[in-house]
């Protein structure tokens, strides 16, 4: 089996299928297997279509990881109202792009409630994946984070740690780590190599090693990998571009929750 591995779409699906498309995947070849690490929706205007495709392969053919943008929309629907993070998170227009018939937010709300794409595709999300020696997260792991107050700066210290049953840990919190910073820090797993997405890849090439700035015309958003990690944003939205990593690896002792 080809693995074709991607990350925060965010409803830019054109972006999303050139990336596909330069890879070489083919939705028909039952030897292709798509994985989304999720924060498939938000800030892009193609919900819709993002949401079609994904259900259009085959369930034994995909695994749809769920981001903190998938707890964010379920989040907005169940509260009923809208806050100054929903707007600028972009979950605000996703509710009114799935709903283009409704001119009324708080209709559009309950309408998209009972939307059948949108249920369909979070009913399909798990927390992580597991396929040989390969983890497939959103953010990262979960783990322990320790916080000491800095009186001089004025601020909080953090150090993180891997705890040992992380795949039972608190995957909604794991959803928004920076998971080069915690590559970084150690958090890893031996033997593994986790994928995530969630932080732009800009981050690790400048914070980590040291090749480039984190924005601006010389960013680079290509793929930050290392011996452990491999991590794909490529922040669409300021990149204009979506990364696709592909791998070849066996289907033994896979596990998704």
């Amino acid at each position: 089996m080809k693995y074709f591995i991607i990350t925060d779409a965010h409803g830019f699906a054109d972006q999303l299928q050139l990336a596909l498309d330069k890879a070489g995947y083919d939705i028909n070849n039952p030897e292709h297997f798509f994985i989304s690490l999720g924060d498939l929706l938000d800030r892009g205007r193609q919900p819709r279509q993002i949401l079609k495709f994904v259900l259009s392969i085959p369930r034994d053919r995909r695994i749809l990881i769920k981001g903190n943008h998938e707890y964010l929309i379920e989040e907005l629907i169940n509260k009923g109202f809208y806050e100054s993070h929903d707007l600028h998170n972009g979950t605000v227009q996703t509710i009114i792009d799935l709903e283009p018939s409704v001119d009324n937010f708080y209709s559009a709300v309950i309408k998209v409630s009972r939307n059948k794409l949108l249920n369909d595709y979070l009913a399909s999300t798990v927390n992580y994946a597991e396929v040989g020696n390969n983890i497939f997260v959103h953010g990262w792991i979960p783990s322990k984070c320790h916080r000491e107050l800095d009186s001089s700066l004025k601020r909080y210290n953090e150090s993180y740690e891997k705890i040992s049953n992380w795949r039972k840990g608190d995957w909604r919190r794991a959803c928004w780590l920076n998971g080069m910073h915690l590559w970084q820090a150690g958090v890893r797993i031996k033997g593994k190599t986790i994928y995530c997405g969630h932080y732009h890849t800009s981050w690790g090439h400048c914070n980590i090693e040291k090749s480039s700035p984190e924005f601006g015309k010389d960013a680079d958003f290509s793929p930050f990998i290392n011996k452990g990690i491999c991590a794909l944003d490529s922040c669409c939205a300021y990149s204009g571009f979506i990364n696709c990593v592909t791998i070849d690896i066996s289907e033994d002792n896979n596990e998704t929750k």
